[in-house]
């Protein structure tokens, strides 16, 4: 690769290199306005996050931490385990970042006028909100009482229709920004007892679309990330890795393993960066594959054995 001012000229084989063609004399000039140098600038540098939901353990402090890692300030939140926010400020101080706690409920409206209050008083702006915050209860489906529902509700849904209602308008005063949403699979697929957190999150992905739609033209993104099982620090002593229950769970994920509060982090970075600049109104799926597959995949030999590597056996061969 040669590069002149900002072209590129590579020369590929055969049809760009598929096909085992002789070398051609082939020039593929690629327009680009970033240079290398431009490219290790770090991807959030100039931002202000909010991050609601980022008790040190989980998706919210992993999110906090790496927007920090790449240059942005963070306004951080959570309505309980104040210990455990103090411990998110600190480990991203600990690493040369800035942030500030709000503590409070989400779906109380003076708690997003305090955390939109705190980051223009400590940074001067809000470019980025990410909604990590959520509540449920486990019952049959209209087993919940009226209060259980409004309490879940009110912060899974309630919680980013106002981060959004707050932050919006702050953005756009500053030329626009970007809201992630974390949502989860369990919108679109459900287990029992499942039925009030997956309303919620399916409300969460409908509002998602709607804000990019209304808001588009005045330079706002949004977008929500469905995780499949993730596990952080509270879980991970509890999961044992010869307990045939945890092997029997894990085995529905094709990558092998559940999903790292640094996996949706990093899926959230993308989402809040300039590089996702043309992304607007999707629910990322980051589940390690989980829904990829049939409930009978997991339960029917037959499929298991087929891409089980530790378990695997020969298979009849079809006649040619």
């Amino acid at each position: 690769i040669v590069k002149s001012k900002n072209k590129f000229t590579l020369s590929t084989p055969g049809r760009f290199g598929f096909l085992t063609e002789p070398m051609l004399n082939v020039q593929v000039i690629i327009e680009s306005t970033i240079t290398i140098k431009e490219r290790i600038v770090m991807r959030l540098e100039g931002k202000v996050a909010i991050v609601a939901g980022a008790a040190w353990g989980g998706i919210g402090a992993a999110t906090a931490y790496r927007f920090a890692c790449e240059g942005a300030k963070v306004v951080v939140n959570t309505r309980r385990r104040e210990e455990k926010l103090a411990e998110t400020v600190q480990r991203i101080e600990d690493a040369g970042g800035e942030a500030a706690a709000v503590m409070g409920d989400v779906a109380d409206e003076s708690t997003w006028q305090t955390l939109v209050e705190t980051a223009l008083s400590n940074y001067g702006k809000i470019t980025t909100l990410v909604h990590n915050a959520a509540h449920s209860y486990t019952k049959k489906a209209i087993e919940f009482t009226m209060e259980e529902w409004n309490e879940s509700l009110g912060v899974t849904l309630g919680g980013p229709w106002l981060g959004a209602k707050y932050c919006i308008p702050e953005m756009i005063q500053n030329g626009g920004g970007a809201l992630v949403f974390i949502s989860t699979v369990n919108a679109t697929i459900t287990n029992p007892g499942f039925g009030l957190y997956g309303a919620g999150k399916s409300g969460l992905n409908a509002l998602t679309r709607s804000i990019a739609l209304d808001y588009g033209r005045e330079g706002i993104r949004a977008n929500a990330i469905a995780p499949g099982q993730i596990v952080g620090e509270r879980g991970e002593a509890s999961l044992a890795e010869d307990d045939l229950e945890e092997q029997a769970s894990r085995d529905c994920y094709p990558v092998g393993r559940y999903g790292k509060p640094e996996d949706i982090a990093n899926a959230a970075l993308f989402l809040a960066s300039d590089e996702a600049d043309f992304v607007t109104g999707i629910v990322l799926t980051a589940d390690g594959g989980l829904t990829l597959q049939s409930p009978e995949a997991l339960v029917r030999p037959s499929f298991r054995l087929r891409w089980r590597d530790d378990i695997l056996v020969p298979q009849p061969k079809e006649d040619s």
